[in-house]
């Protein structure tokens, strides 16, 4: 019974001592919340006791003590990010230093119609549905930096043959040298490999808009970006000072202007060299008023190209269902272009103009019945307009391509086409976009375009081969870029 009865006792000894040392850890935490003020300094205590400081003098000292202790704080917090800064390039592993890695993405989807897609033609009136997602850019970029004067690149990006599973290859995979300045060449680099061709790359970094679309050029099917090859680039005379501000850009910010000029198989990044012709292209760009901050962004660029189409004028007619044009299968038709554009850039206004003529073109298809190239004209017109609302993210632009691939009119006298884009730009974050667009494109007689469409890749006929020319192709687009 008594052990029955000692039992409880024992709980509520138990009990007890629970509830002591939580009243204790309570006392604990509230002491320490207490003002640092209510527990005043003991020598701070004597001295007001003695009457050499009053209560109010006293509280000052405190404070100016506290001052001194997080000044003292903050010195050692600065020494220490100092030291860690300085033996940073340490704590990381030789790979990775210098290293970057950059995404570059553009997700589309497109609404309207466009003329049927086919080996046999495509007619007036007959016509299928865009409607579609698509992705097609997915940049994946490696840069190393080597040396000071020696780096790499490597670009992957999405590839889908004949409209099938997505695939992978490379853009570009280059070596770049650095040589020092030149007297008034300034700035130079060389990329060794599959390298930037000098045009499209410089026009891309005035007209922001390739997630739209190809420039006027491409879009004509004359020559795409990059090819294998060796290629030196640099500045006339230095940098424009503080040209992020003052042009809008600091890509190509020459203070004179720059220049690019490089030897290339020809074939292009995505279609083997088919002949032993290499081709040389060049790029000249002047910037006549650096010093003037409204007129420092305007540049007058001239680009020249001489060499072969890449495929023989049997291999077009093949492709093109109509008879050899020649007894030589090696007989490869000559690729000259000149092309000439103004621009203008500031941080709200981008406008360019360009004409260009283009005798044959980089993949050969553009020659008459007897095997000779055609000689082809085109221009184009693009401006933008940033609004000083939202943050000035807005944009308007406008784009007008005119082609024709036989100016002269010597075999094909409908051979052109009228393209027509207009639409907003918001820029959500640094380089990633949004774009809501019109397009619209008029086609001549003489323009039978398979494989591709939207003026790219396209083949000449006869009119009386397939009796009508095509159908306009029309769509609304809107277009996500991605960057980081």
């Amino acid at each position: 019974m008594a052990s029955q009865v000692s039992k409880p006792k024992v709980w509520r000894r138990g009990y007890g001592l629970i509830f002591l040392a939580l009243g204790v850890m309570v006392l604990t935490v509230i002491l320490g919340t207490v003002s640092p003020g209510a527990a005043r300094d003991p020598l701070l205590e004597v001295l007001i006791r003695k009457g050499v400081l009053t209560p109010q003098e006293a509280s000052q000292v405190e404070l100016e003590a506290k001052d001194l202790e997080k000044e003292r704080e903050q010195k050692v917090a600065k020494e220490v990010t100092k030291s860690v800064e300085k033996n940073a390039d340490k704590l990381v592993p030789k790979a990775l230093k210098d290293l970057q890695i950059k995404f570059l993405g553009y997700v589309d989807y497109s609404l309207g119609e466009r003329p049927i897609r086919d080996n046999t033609g495509r007619y007036k009136g007959q016509q299928n549905s865009y409607n579609q997602f698509d992705l097609t850019r997915a940049y994946i970029t490696i840069q190393k930096k080597i040396t000071p004067w020696m780096s790499a690149r490597a670009t992957l990006d999405r590839h889908r043959p004949g409209g099938n599973d997505y695939e992978v290859r490379f853009k570009y995979y280059y070596a770049e040298l650095r040589p020092p300045n030149l007297g008034f060449l300034t700035d130079m680099k060389s990329e060794i490999g599959m390298g930037h061709m000098p045009w499209l790359d410089f026009e891309e970094h005035i007209n922001p808009y390739r997630c739209q679309g190809t420039m006027a050029i491409e879009r004509a099917g004359i020559f795409n970006s990059a090819d294998l090859g060796v290629s030196l680039r640099g500045y006339f005379g230095g940098r424009v000072p503080e040209s992020k501000v003052v042009i809008g850009d600091s890509h190509y910010d020459g203070l004179y202007g720059s220049w690019h000029i490089g030897v290339y198989n020809g074939a292009s990044y995505h279609n083997r060299e088919n002949n032993d012709n290499k081709v040389v292209e060049y790029r000249v760009t002047l910037r006549p008023l650096p010093y003037y901050r409204w007129l420092a962004g305007l540049q007058l660029s001239y680009f020249g190209l001489y060499g072969k189409g890449n495929d023989s004028i049997n291999t077009y007619a093949t492709l093109a269902n109509v008879a050899p044009l020649s007894t030589n299968n090696n007989y490869f038709a000559d690729w000259v272009t000149h092309l000439v554009m103004l621009s203008y850039q500031n941080p709200w206004v981008i406008f360019t103009g360009q004409y260009y003529a283009a005798k044959g073109g980089q993949e050969g298809r553009r020659v008459d019945p007897t095997g000779s190239a055609l000689w082809g004209h085109g221009f184009s017109f693009f401006g933008n307009v940033r609004f000083p609302w939202w943050e000035r993210r807005l944009n308007l632009f406008a784009r007008f391509d005119y082609y024709d691939a036989d100016k002269d009119n010597e075999y094909y006298p409908s051979a052109m086409y009228h393209k027509y884009i207009a639409g907003l730009a918001y820029e959500l974050y640094k380089k990633n976009l949004l774009l809501l667009v019109f397009e619209t494109t008029n086609y001549g007689r003489n323009i039978h375009d398979w494989p591709g469409w939207n003026g790219t890749r396209s083949y000449l006929t006869r009119p009386d081969r397939f009796n009508t020319g095509l159908d306009d192709d029309t769509r609304f687009q809107m277009v996500y870029q991605i960057y980081f």
